[in-house]
C-alpha cells in the first residue's frame, strides 16, 4: 500500500465512505503500525493529536460522525500515519501482502579475508567452522539471534562445516549460484577470475540454486561426494560424482599437480605462496608437471619441478617474483 492510498483511505474512513472490507484493512493496518520514540517526540500529549487530525479534517471540510468516531488508540494510530504522510516519511507497507513482513533488525557485518599465501579458520557465532583458502573473503552478521536466516556471502574459496538448526537455513551467496544448508559439510570454490563456480559435499545435503541470464532459476540437491558447478561462461548449471578427496586438498595442505601447465601451476603457486611467477620464455607456460606435496616449503617445491623438467631453472627476483627460465625437457 502506498502513502497516497493510505491517505485516501483514512479520508474515506473518516468521512463514512468505507466499505467493511476497508474497515477491516485500515484496522490492520493501524494495528501494524508502530509508533516510534522519534514519532511520539512529535506527538507531546493525545489532546494535541486529537487537534492536529481535527485540523486536517475542518480543512477538507469532513465532519466526523458520532457513529465514526474513533477509539483514543485509534486516534493516536491514524495522527502517526497522517503526520508521517505530511512530514513524507514512510511506514513499511507490501505490495505482496501489506501483512507479512519480516523482522528488520539493525545488524552489524563482519568481514574476514585471507592474502595470497595464507589460509585462517574461524567460527562464527551459531557454531558454524569456516576455513578460508587463500585469497579469499566472507562477510557476515555479527550475531544470528534475531534473523530467520544464516546468510553469508563469499568471494573465494572456503570449507564449511555448519552447525545444526533447521529452524535457520544456512545460505551462501556466490555471484549467481545460491548455496543452502540446515547442518553439513562442503566445500565452495567461487574465486572471480574463475571460470566456474562449485560447490561439493562431504556431509549432509546440500541445495544449490543458480540463475541464468535470462532471470530462470535452476536448482539441484547434492549428497556427499556430489559437485554443482556453475559455467559462467556457458550459463549452466551441472551436476556430477567426484572419484576422491582431492577438492579438499588445500584444506589438508597438499598442492597437486595433474599434468598441469605450468602457466595452471604459477597460478597454484601463487595462492599457495604469495609470489607471482614470470616466464623468461613463452615455450615454458605450455612445459606440464605432475606432482603432488604436503605443506612443503616454496624451494621444495620450485627444487622438484627443476629435477622433474631437467632443464627448467628458477630464480628468485625483487618484490616476491620467481623467473622461470631454461626450458622443459622430459
Amino acid at each position: 500500500m502506498t502513502e497516497k492510498e493510505l491517505q485516501n483511505l483514512i479520508d474515506k474512513y473518516i468521512s463514512g465512505n468505507c466499505s467493511q472490507e476497508e474497515k477491516e484493512l485500515l484496522d490492520k493496518v493501524l494495528d501494524s503500525y508502530t509508533i516510534t520514540d522519534a514519532t511520539m517526540q512529535m506527538l507531546d500529549e493525545e489532546s494535541r493529536i486529537k487537534s492536529e487530525i481535527y485540523s486536517n479534517i475542518i480543512k477538507k471540510g469532513i465532519t466526523p460522525t458520532q457513529n465514526q468516531s474513533l477509539n483514543t488508540y485509534k486516534w493516536l494510530k491514524i495522527a502517526a500515519a497522517m503526520i508521517l504522510l505530511l512530514f513524507s516519511l514512510s511506514a513499511v507497507f507490501y505490495t505482496i501482502n501489506p501483512f507479512e513482513k519480516e523482522d528488520v533488525v539493525a545488524q552489524e557485518f563482519i568481514t574476514k579475508s585471507t592474502k595470497w599465501g595464507q589460509r585462517s579458520t574461524l567460527t562464527l557465532q551459531d557454531g558454524t567452522k569456516i576455513t578460508l583458502n587463500a585469497g579469499s573473503s566472507v562477510e557476515f552478521p555479527e550475531s544470528f539471534n534475531n534473523l530467520s536466516k544464516r546468510e553469508i556471502k563469499l568471494n573465494g574459496e572456503a570449507f564449511f562445516e555448519v552447525a545444526k538448526n533447521p529452524t535457520k537455513p544456512f545460505i551462501i551467496h556466490t555471484e549467481n549460484v545460491t548455496t543452502q544448508v540446515l547442518g553439513t559439510s562442503f566445500n565452495v570454490n567461487a574465486y572471480d577470475f574463475s571460470e566456474n563456480i562449485s560447490v561439493t559435499v562431504r556431509t549432509g545435503k546440500v541445495r544449490v540454486q543458480s540463475e541464468n541470464k535470462n532471470g530462470d532459476i535452476n536448482t539441484v540437491y547434492l549428497t556427499p561426494n556430489q559437485m554443482a558447478e556453475y559455467s559462467k561462461k556457458g550459463d549452466e548449471l551441472i551436476t556430477s560424482t567426484v572419484a576422491n578427496e582431492n577438492y579438499l586438498d588445500w584444506k589438508n595442505g597438499i598442492i597437486r599437480f595433474n599434468d598441469i601447465t605450468f602457466l595452471e601451476a604459477s597460478k597454484m603457486l601463487t595462492r599457495w605462496y604469495g609470489i607471482e611467477v614470470d616466464f623468461q620464455s613463452p615455450s615454458l607456460k605450455n612445459c606440464h608437471v605432475t606432482a603432488r606435496y604436503e605443506k612443503a616449503k616454496l624451494h621444495v617445491v620450485l627444487e622438484s619441478i627443476k629435477f622433474a623438467t631437467k632443464g627448467m631453472d628458477y630464480e628468485y627476483l625483487e618484490n616476491n617474483t620467481i623467473l622461470f627460465k631454461g626450458s622443459c625437457n622430459h
